[in-house]
């Protein structure tokens, strides 16, 4: 097993219900024993909110004394890769009804919803649902395991870094400073603030109105040049005030050329 990174918050919500199966004859064939549905794959841009969900059926055989199912949760990273469980409250444990009797009437009914939130992305989940059926001396008459449809998940928020920092020498004296801001991410970002440290005693802050999704945008800086062998720091978003999914390539570090540009 695997753990992901963040705590998955899980909700469980059942219901039970004993209904006659008596039918005609003639009729259609009895339901299943075990089923998948209502399946919702919930994307979005705040993690807590992207969700997986299905609910699941259980039906008794002949001789059954209890029903029981459990829910795991798999995952996949990249496209063709396995497809690996994820740890997480409420999965991977077999959970019985509330109402110990039922399941030992022929038309009892156990329905589970079982949502998963919080969900880590990028990344592929789906369900693997398991049943089993026990009987009056506790031995296991039969199991099933039911496999949902896979629920992609795209990371959609802002991914900002610093690509480059280029300095241009200029008639006045001063030197130009130009900051190529990316942006990975799937949406928008901004206004965007971007510092730059190591050109005199303070940091230089200016601001860019927008980065747009998957794309670029520079910011200029004019002050006077850096000393060779001096380091300058480029950082964008430093307080971390825009909703990103990276904050590890926000910031650039690089030297001052001897040349004074580069």
């Amino acid at each position: 097993m695997t753990r992901v990174g963040l705590v998955l918050g899980v909700a469980a919500v059942v219901a039970a219900a004993a209904i006659g199966t008596a039918t005609a004859s003639g009729a259609t064939a009895p339901p299943p024993h075990d089923q998948l549905g209502s399946f919702v794959c919930q994307k979005a841009l705040d993690p807590p909110t992207r969700a997986i969900s299905v609910q699941a059926v259980m039906r008794p055989v002949t001789g059954t004394s209890k029903m029981q199912m459990r829910f795991d949760l798999m995952r996949q990273n990249t496209p063709g890769g396995p497809f690996r469980v994820v740890r997480g409250r409420l999965l991977g444990s077999w959970i019985s009804p509330q109402n110990a009797t039922l399941g030992q009437r022929p038309g009892d009914v156990w329905i589970v919803n079982h949502p998963v939130v919080d969900l880590p992305a990028p990344a592929t989940y789906r369900f693997r649902v398991s049943f089993r059926w026990i009987g009056s001396s506790g031995q296991q008459l039969s199991s099933a395991t039911q496999l949902s449809a896979n629920c992609y998940q795209p990371e959609l928020r802002a991914d900002l870094l610093v690509r480059s920092l280029t300095i241009t020498q200029l008639p006045s004296g001063n030197a130009a400073y130009v900051a190529q801001i990316g942006n990975r991410g799937l949406t928008a970002a901004g206004p965007v603030e971007v510092d730059l440290a190591g050109v005199g005693s303070a940091t230089l802050e200016q601001t860019l109105p927008s980065v747009g999704a998957r794309s670029s945008a520079n910011e200029r800086f004019v002050a006077p040049p850096c000393t060779a062998g001096t380091t300058l720091t480029v950082t964008v978003d430093p307080l971390h005030t825009i909703d990103e999914w990276d904050f590890a390539n926000n910031t650039l570090t690089m030297p001052c050329p001897a040349s004074g540009s580069n």
